[in-house]
């Protein structure tokens, strides 16, 4: 195979994997995927048009999409019109998709003490049947969540 084909089947690979994790919509994903293993410094508005072959209007929509969530950034060069589009940078991208994971596990602790809460009072012999299943639960929760305070501690220092 050669590497215009593994690159090909490595960007769809990763649009798939881009739209379950992210909600992405497929061009999205796959654009976002071009962006990530291009050679280039930045990709513009035509050469996504020409590497996925969509219409202006969805490409622009996606690139837009992209920018919102903070997944892209752009920028232009001296004497040029175009805008270059690129991955924003590695490490505010890790750490912001490391603060929704905490933030994630944040809700899902409050719940979860909601829940004990309210079994503890009215249903006793639920929260008694429970106790065990939920420290183990939550001491996983809390280690999750020291981990994931520390990556983002030290991406944010490197």
């Amino acid at each position: 195979m050669s590497k215009e084909e593994i690159k090909n089947k490595l960007i769809e690979e990763l649009g798939v994997h881009f739209e379950s994790e992210y909600d992405l919509p497929p061009l999205a994903a796959r654009i976002f995927a071009n962006l990530v293993v291009t050679d280039e410094d930045g990709l513009t508005f035509e050469d996504c048009l020409l590497k996925r072959g969509a219409s202006k209007s969805s490409i622009s929509t996606s690139l837009n999409l992209l920018l919102q969530m903070d997944f892209v950034n752009y920028f232009t060069k001296s004497g040029d019109r175009k805008r270059y589009f690129k991955i924003a940078e590695k490490n505010t991208f890790f750490i912001k998709k490391l603060n929704r994971l905490l933030k994630q596990l944040e809700r899902e602790s409050n719940m979860l003490d909601k829940l004990t809460e309210y079994n503890e009072q009215y249903r006793p012999e639920k929260h008694k049947e429970n106790k065990s299943k939920k420290t183990v639960y939550t001491k996983c929760i809390n280690d999750m969540t020291t981990i994931l305070k520390t990556t983002i501690a030290e991406l944010k220092q490197s």
